[in-house]
């Protein structure tokens, strides 16, 4: 995002949010939470973000600083992106980012422009009312899709092993899907964590940002992940391999499969508010 967004600008020199984070301090208990990290840059951050003009419109990037599954139970992520959104009184939100693929024919660096996100809770939110609820999205304006030309994703996709010429952006139907789970999930061909038929991407937060946005009505919203690791191989049923497997897809090829998934948010913004 800070590539392709503010260019010329690193995610070094972005600005830290840190407004009423004393009332998040106590809700953040877990032992991995970014929040709770010693690096001076993220200890008690709730985010790092930096505003630009684009089409027209302000757009605010934002890394958030919590996370879904290692903040803890109080899932104070929804409280972040609550107290955003009021702040700001934005009329669009975006999520965006690195995801994992579902099933096999969805390849490293395509695109899931999800119609509904949804929560696939196995650990430890698995008893709470909302660990399978899912939440659409709002609908894509015209011409969004149209506007993600092979000359804009092709050049990045030229650069990643096993991925099609130019990034299928997955869309319009029920597997059009987002899942969200609270844990390290990954899809592999022995389907190890039952995620095949749910979706086509898997990450852990955007159903949460969905949940936080049944209290926001009349904003747009939408979900968009690109497969930064594809289906694993995995002939010996060894989920450990298949996972370490899985990290080093995603530590090597990552910023080149995001690159299609910024653009897609780029297209839709412009759809969004120029072709009204």
């Amino acid at each position: 995002m800070a590539t392709i967004f503010t260019a010329g600008v690193s995610l070094e020199e972005w600005f830290e949010y840190t407004h009423n984070v004393a009332s998040f301090i106590p809700k953040v208990t877990g032992n991995q939470a970014p929040f709770n990290s010693t690096a001076p840059r993220y200890r008690h951050s709730l985010g790092l973000y930096y505003v630009v003009d684009l089409v027209g419109k302000k757009v605010l990037c934002f890394k958030s600083g919590l996370h879904m599954a290692y903040d803890g139970p109080a899932v104070p992520v929804v409280d972040l992106w609550k107290q955003i959104i009021e702040e700001t009184r934005a009329a669009l939100v975006i999520t965006t980012g690195t995801g994992g693929a579902i099933g096999a024919n969805v390849l490293l660096g395509d695109v899931v422009v999800a119609a509904q996100t949804r929560f696939d809770c196995t650990k430890q939110f698995k008893n709470e009312p909302w660990a399978q609820a899912s939440y659409k999205t709002s609908a894509l304006p015209a011409g969004a899709l149209a506007a993600i030309t092979p000359d804009l994703t092709r050049i990045n996709a030229s650069r990643i092993p096993g991925a099609h010429p130019q990034p299928k952006i997955w869309t319009g139907d029920q597997l059009a899907t987002v899942v969200t789970t609270d844990l390290f999930a990954f899809d592999d061909s022995t389907d190890f964590y039952k995620l095949q038929g749910l979706g086509r991407a898997c990450d852990m937060g955007d159903a949460m940002v969905g949940n936080a946005m049944q209290s926001c009505p009349g904003i747009d919203w939408y979900a968009v992940r690109n497969a930064s690791d594809p289906q694993i191989p995995n002939p010996n049923g060894d989920i450990k391999a298949a996972e370490e497997k899985a990290g080093q897809i995603y530590t090597e090829w990552g910023p080149f499969t995001t690159a299609a998934s910024a653009i897609a948010t780029w297209a839709i913004i412009d759809a969004r508010f120029n072709r009204h």
